[in-house]
């Protein structure tokens, strides 16, 4: 059936939506002695069938051009021919190239010019950035993310305070947005990348689906003569991610209270340890206390000695988590004509790239590391001189660990995401370092193919028509089982050998402790379960007219089908009461119509568009009381299913305008101004959910009724150029927000019922502005400097939670928070590119050695984001605390050296090449140990005298640290030293009665404290009580990539 609604519609569908992947020159020709515009004059782009002919205003127009850098040449019976090399085209802009041609004095005279465009992009009326491959191989980048999150109002995918799933990324009109989430699927090879438009406001009408950014790629295409590729290796060997010891050496948190001989068999309370060492590891009551726990029970199979005990659990935490293997990154791409058949099949050509990367965790879990694998295969056949048929085929495969306990497509992605999770996480955190198996594995693969025709109508219009089918299937589970025989001996021998199976290698279901009891290597573990297969089927195109000088026309529409097949949940084996899943089985389908005008004219821009959408779930749905006991409780069986009323879901309709504005101010500056109306559909993976827990009761709930989420956004920018190689570009921009799904919560009078409802009552207002400075021409050097500030208010319509209890509902309302309004982060960044010029300096064995080298230098400063620090919960504070400033450099260095048709660059990445410490917020062992640090920081007086606590007043922010290799000093503030019972050799206290810093020795008692070494205590910030776990305080040091690149044509 869902076959036959996909052929349907194809069998019906005229004009349908492409997003643009070509771009436009247009100019006029005229005489260059009388200044009079030259009738019928041909422009053509050398080495391609475009061309045009100038109208009786000398005006011509070349449509469909894919970005690059091309040669137009121009010529007219009775003048001279004309050249312009390097002429620059970037998708969905105009590039204008005006010429004047001389009378032919001589014949078959040639005059060849370089293009001089300019810097400012006239038809351009929002942030619109074009990245060419060329300047893609001079950053350390690996990945598109990496590219284009050097922009401003850019982090990773993420655009102008938006989420990235609100950002659309298109491969050759090829949308590559996962039906299921939204999030992007980025994973291209650069080798395959021609140009990247990166928008990040303002983008036109044929743009759907997308409510914060644009990431348009277009694709390299092979040759049709010859053969060319590209041959990409970068390597840095293993290495700790992380600064400090690691997790798995013997001074660690976690194994000193176990190890250490000081306190291991009697306990860390035997007094070896003051109150202030003690607070910095676990508790432990010593092996001598483990052996008389195994000795006083009715089992002599467990009866260890205290060394025993320790040798065994030496064994059961014998996981090296360290990495040991490298990251590399391989990236490659080849192309040309395809052999035997390219002149009888249209000039048949090929490209095929390919992605192979390896990026190691910041330590082993299920997987050591992230693994990513893909594959881009263009094929490309002029059907005509004025038609072009393109088959492209994506496939992808990632395999790492999942960050889910209960199903789902997140995935680990980097340090940050396991520092995260070993960071104030109770009881469970050992689980997570010591074992492999506490998450599981997942590997996610998807498939895209996509048929695209092109038609050229006339020298004015021309057509696109794009088929799609997406296939991706999500593979989550536990590892392999473990072998439970005993075979591995631990101590002893004879009748008194102690052996062991394997733990904590391999997935167990049952419930197994370690020997100190705080490691688990079965039960709750490897809990999450992911069969999912999700499938969309879509028709896209796009008709574009130059109906005259000054308007382009462009129309269309889309269709896309899903095939939603999802099943993901929890599944603890041993206690299987925790288990619940979502199932869901749906075939919702979507179009849009879409209608825009480019007005272009000598002193205004100007594109207005409109968008139709149309969604729909295409099934029905629940209508049911929102206490509903035997629907929402435990009460519900299958068999009970039926008796539900359901409701046909009817389709929703939206519009949205589009409207931007360009006015040259002068021939080197512009004022732009746009405004927009940007619908997304809501995260299909919850629109449909009724997840249930193992007695049935429904947990959460989705609503396919739910409306699109809507953004309002306007933005005003100036451009300006100068010296014809600088431009300045400033923005301010203000997205208003609303219908942006969130869940709320309903709980019965007897809370029998209690679930989560997928709701769209979230709004956020985003305000902002960009400032950046570009050198775009240069001899010795380019680059550009960027900074932005942004505001973001957020919050909720009614209420988060809604109780059938009138006096429960009231308490709540009492305390109901409705807005966030966090303090702004400004940001810088940078990216300068010093580079040798090709012919500098002298040849050396027919190499210009000093020629052609690169250094490239990109910089990030941040202000430090404000949080909230209330540990008393004083009324009334709110984003009081800010980390500090944060700053990272990274350096390329690179030598290309020709080789005849070969060129071949030696390259290093040096990430961190500074080596700075960043403080990561993680570390922490759990509320104490957090409270410990922020409290032992001497913050400014009008912070710390609000949070109800005795404090010392400085000028810390959370961020700084004690010196590396000083001893812990605390600060304690006290009434009255005279009453402490038990004081400490090791702190200086403040005796509130005399005003003064004391120390307690044994031998003299209380004394006033040297004021040299009080100096030094806060010079080295030595009372800063660090953070327990020290490993993931601060992350990614210094990384160094070595590179080799090779480029060939034959």
């Amino acid at each position: 059936m869902l076959y036959r609604k996909f052929l349907i519609f194809l069998s019906l569908c005229q004009i349908t939506l492409f997003g643009g992947v070509t771009g436009k020159i247009s100019g006029k020709i005229s005489d260059k002695s009388t200044g009079e515009p030259l009738i019928g004059a041909n422009v053509m782009l050398i080495g391609s069938s475009l061309g045009s002919a100038t109208d009786i205003n000398g005006v011509y127009h070349i449509l469909n051009v894919p970005p690059g850098f091309y040669d137009l040449k121009v010529n007219m019976i009775g003048y001279g021919d004309k050249t312009v090399t390097g002429v620059r085209v970037e998708i969905d802009l105009t590039a204008v190239i005006d010429l004047d041609l001389v009378i032919e004095a001589i014949e078959g005279q040639m005059i060849t010019v370089e293009a001089n465009q300019k810097l400012v992009k006239v038809d351009v009326a929002s942030s619109q950035k074009s990245i060419s491959s060329e300047k893609i191989a001079e950053m350390p980048v690996s990945s598109v993310s990496e590219v284009v999150g050097l922009s401003a109002g850019v982090s990773g995918l993420s655009v102008r305070g938006g989420s990235f799933n609100e950002t659309q990324f298109m491969v050759d009109g090829l949308v590559l947005n996962d039906e299921r989430t939204s999030e992007p699927t980025t994973g291209i090879p650069l080798s395959a990348i021609q140009d990247i438009s990166l928008q990040t406001g303002g983008f036109g009408a044929e743009y759907r689906n997308a409510r914060s950014g644009v990431i348009n790629v277009v694709t390299r295409e092979g040759g049709k003569e010859k053969y060319s590729g590209t041959f990409s290796f970068r390597r840095s060997p293993a290495g700790q991610k992380h600064f400090g010891m690691s997790p798995y050496e013997a001074e660690s948190f976690w194994f000193k209270p176990y190890l250490d001989d000081e306190v291991c068999w009697t306990g860390t309370n035997n007094g070896s340890w003051d109150q202030y060492q003690q607070r910095q590891y676990p508790a432990f009551d010593g092996w001598n206390s483990v052996s008389e726990q195994t000795l006083a029970d009715d089992n002599p199979d467990n009866d260890l000695t205290p060394s025993g005990a320790k040798k065994l659990f030496s064994w059961e935490h014998r996981k090296e988590g360290a990495i040991q293997l490298p990251d590399f990154n391989i990236d490659a791409g080849f192309g040309g004509p395809v052999p035997f058949v390219s002149s009888k099949l249209g000039n048949l050509r090929f490209y095929f790239s390919t992605r192979q990367e390896q990026e190691m965790y910041l330590y082993e879990v299920s997987s050591p590391g992230l693994y990513r694998q893909s594959y881009l295969l263009k094929l490309t056949s002029d059907l005509s001189e004025k038609s072009k048929l393109v088959y492209s085929f994506y496939n992808g495969n990632m395999e790492g660990t999942t960050l889910s306990r209960g199903g789902g497509t997140s995935i680990m992605n980097d340090v940050w995401d396991l520092a995260n999770q070993v960071n104030r996480t109770g009881f469970t955190m050992p689980w997570r370092l010591y074992t492999n198996e506490y998450w599981s594995p997942t590997q996610v693969k998807n498939a895209t193919h996509g048929l695209k025709y092109t038609k050229s109508l006339s020298s004015n219009s021309y057509f696109d028509l794009l088929m799609k089918i997406d296939v991706k299937d999500y593979v989550t589970g536990h590892g392999t089982r473990r072998d439970t025989t005993q075979n591995y001996s631990i101590f002893g021998s004879g009748a008194n050998e102690w052996f062991a199976d394997e733990a904590p290698v391999g997935f167990f279901g049952g419930p197994l402790f370690s020997v100190e009891g705080r490691l688990a290597f079965g039960g709750a573990i490897s809990t999450s379960r992911d069969s999912s297969s999700v499938k969309t089927y879509t028709l896209k195109g796009n008709y574009t007219k130059q109906l005259n000088n000054n308007h382009q026309l462009k129309a269309g529409g889309e269709f896309v089908l899903s095939s939603l097949d999802l099943k993901y949940g929890s599944q603890n084996e041993f206690l299987p009461s925790g288990n619940y899943w979502s199932l869901m089985d749906v075939n919702p389908y979507r179009a849009s119509l879409y209608v825009q005008d480019k007005l272009e004219y000598k002193g205004f821009v100007a594109i207005a568009g409109l968008n139709l959408d149309v969604i729909n779930p295409n099934g029905s749905w629940y209508v049911v009381d929102q206490y509903e006991d035997d629907f929402f409780s435990s009460n519900y069986t299958g068999s009970i299913e039926d008796s539900f009323e359901k409701i046909k879901l009817d389709p929703q309709i939206q519009l949205s305008p589009r409207l931007a504005i360009s006015h040259p101010i002068t021939a080197t500056s512009k004022l732009y101004f746009n405004y927009g109306h940007y619908k997304q559909m809501p995260i299909a993976q919850d629109l449909y959910r009724v997840r249930r827990g193992f007695s049935e009761e429904v947990l959460t709930i989705g609503d396919p009724n739910l409306p699109m989420a809507n953004t309002i956004a306007y933005e005003i920018g100036f451009d300006q150029s100068f010296l014809e190689s600088y431009l300045i570009h400033l923005s301010a921009y203000y997205k208003d927000i609303s219908d942006q799904q969130d869940y709320t919560r309903f709980i019965s009078a007897n809370s029998k019922v209690n679930y989560s409802r997928l709701t769209a009552n979230s709004y956020e207002d985003i305000r902002g502005f960009e400032l950046e400075m570009s050198r775009l021409r240069g001899r010795w050097l380019t680059g550009f400097v960027n900074f932005e500030y942004r505001v973001n208010t957020s919050g909720y319509f009614g209420l988060g939670r809604y109780y059938e209890n009138p006096s429960d509902q009231r308490n709540y309302e009492l305390n109901n928070e409705k807005q966030s309004k966090p303090r702004p982060i400004p940001l810088i960044k940078s990216v300068f590119d010093f580079h040798t010029p090709k012919d500098f300096g002298p040849k050396i064995a027919g190499q210009n050695m000093f020629g052609d080298w690169h250094m490239n230098l990109i910089s990030r400063w941040s202000a430090g984001s404000w949080f909230t620090y209330n540990p008393n919960n004083v009324p009334g504070v709110e984003y009081n605390v800010r980390y500090k400033n944060n700053y990272n450099v990274d350096l390329k260095f690179s030598k290309i050296f020709p080789l005849g048709r070969a060129n071949v660059k030696l390259y290093a990445d040096v990430l961190n090449v500074l080596n700075t410490k960043t403080f990561s917020g993680y570390g922490f062992e759990d509320g104490f140990d957090y409270n410990y640090y922020m409290q032992s920081l001497h913050m400014p007086e009008n912070i710390s005298s609000e949070l109800g606590y005795n404090y010392f007043s400085g000028k810390d922010k959370p961020g700084d640290v004690r010196k590396d290799g000083t001893e812990f000093i605390p600060m304690e503030w006290v009434s009255d030293v005279t009453f402490l019972d038990n004081p400490s050799e090791r702190p200086i206290y403040y005796d509130n009665v005399t005003e003064s810093y004391q120390q307690w020795t044994e031998s003299g008692g209380w004394e006033l404290v040297n004021q040299s070494f009080y100096d030094q205590v806060i010079s080295d910030k030595q009372y800063i009580d660090m953070p327990n776990q020290l490993y993931y305080v601060f992350l990614n040091p210094r990384d160094v990539f070595i590179g080799l690149s090779i480029s060939y044509d034959f």
